[in-house]
């Protein structure tokens, strides 16, 4: 099972704003609006010399983004710092979004804080939850998770979902905060709602576990397929072998071999052990040891032992590959140093016979020792590696 994800940086710039000032100030947002952000600067700067906030809100937003004007995060922060004057709160925010990342500003996470802190007490949802991931992961401060906490709630009740899944993500880890996996539940259901990908698959291991609610594997499932269908890769991989198992599901070696795909295309090393099984044994798709042995060797690179070793034998035995004494004992070698109890046996057969290697038989019984002491403390793995 992968450890808990991170908290994201997310810090989101916001968009023209919507009030109607004056004609001027209208006449400019639709011209934004239509994209003619070059009329819409026209509008906006008389308006904004002369002090309107919203306006030098919009001038400080055009600079930032590069739209109507080149690019230039100094006259951002500028207009940006006239609109905060007057309390816009989305000027706050910039404000912290520019000094956090050292744009047209000295970096300062001090004073990114202070123009968060500013929106935040406005009810700025962006900048409640930048404050929560500030004190969560001590970016700039020194980390407060009951600070984290405070926060991250006051963005997650105006439907933040980022901030609902790290204050399910905070309490299901236990880490920082006392474990609890029912609060853990309740605030990964509510991103679930909307469309959290993360929290849908995390709803899916409590499910799959029974932490903090009945165990039920048709509803981790359920969850498991919502992320899976978003890319998720780990619900993916866990599809794949609830299918091959029939957990929770209809059994389906077809369906296990469609999952597991889709997570070894993104990388996921035991999907692709998994896929290599599967098309060595002909379940789910036509018997193909060359693709299996192609599915094996992704795996094996990434330093999975079965995977080497399966190949290894492939090799030797020239099921799907070109047979190769030397290929074989060097991936008996791999598994082997990883504590492989059948690689240590197969490397021991192979210096025995001096194939692939010198024959060389006090290596052998080396390796044969280490054998029976790997299958004494060990107990045999299981082909289809578990749910994570």
């Amino acid at each position: 099972m992968k450890k808990l994800f991170s908290a994201a940086s997310i810090f989101i710039l916001l968009q023209f704003s919507a009030s109607v000032f004056a004609d001027d100030f209208q006449d400019g947002l639709d011209a934004a609006t239509q994209g003619d952000f070059k009329t819409a600067f026209e509008k906006w700067k008389p308006l904004a010399k002369k002090g309107s906030a919203l306006a030098q809100f919009n001038m400080g937003l055009m600079y930032d983004k590069g739209e109507g004007v080149k690019r230039n995060y100094k006259k951002a922060v500028r207009w940006y710092k006239l609109a905060a004057k007057q309390g816009v709160a989305s000027a706050q925010f910039n404000l912290g979004v520019l000094y956090s990342k050292g744009k047209g500003v000295r970096q300062s996470f001090k004073k990114a804080l202070i123009f968060y802190v500013r929106a935040a007490k406005q009810g700025n949802v962006s900048a409640q939850f930048n404050l929560g991931l500030m004190y969560d992961i001590g970016e700039g401060v020194t980390p407060d998770y009951k600070r984290a906490i405070k926060w991250y709630r006051l963005a997650a009740k105006q439907n933040n979902a980022q901030a609902q899944f790290n204050l399910g993500q905070l309490y299901e880890s236990g880490e920082r905060v006392t474990q609890d996996y029912k609060k853990a539940l309740k605030w990964y259901k509510q991103a679930a709602k909307y469309d959290n990908e993360l929290a849908q698959f995390r709803l899916g291991n409590l499910f799959e576990k029974g932490k903090g609610v009945t165990k039920n594997h048709k509803k981790a499932g359920k969850w498991y397929k919502l992320a899976a269908d978003k890319g998720n890769e780990t619900a993916q991989f866990n599809l794949g072998y609830m299918y091959s198992r029939g957990i929770g599901v209809k059994q389906s070696y077809s369906e296990a071999v469609k999952w597991y795909r889709l997570a070894a295309g993104q990388g996921n090393v035991l999907a692709q052990f998994n896929l290599g099984v599967l098309y060595s044994d002909g379940r789910g798709a036509n018997q193909s040891y060359s693709k299996a042995a192609s599915w094996f060797r992704l795996a094996a690179k990434k330093g999975d032992a079965e995977a080497q070793f399966r190949l290894g034998v492939m090799y030797e035995e020239g099921d799907g590959v070109e047979k190769d004494f030397e290929k074989a004992a060097k991936l008996y070698r791999l598994a082997a140093d990883q504590g492989h109890t059948m690689a240590q046996g197969n490397l021991g057969w192979m210096y025995t016979n001096g194939n692939g290697v010198e024959e060389d038989l006090d290596e052998a019984a080396k390796w044969y020792r280490r054998s029976e002491q790997s299958r004494k403390a060990k107990n045999k793995k299981d082909p289809l590696s578990s749910l994570r």
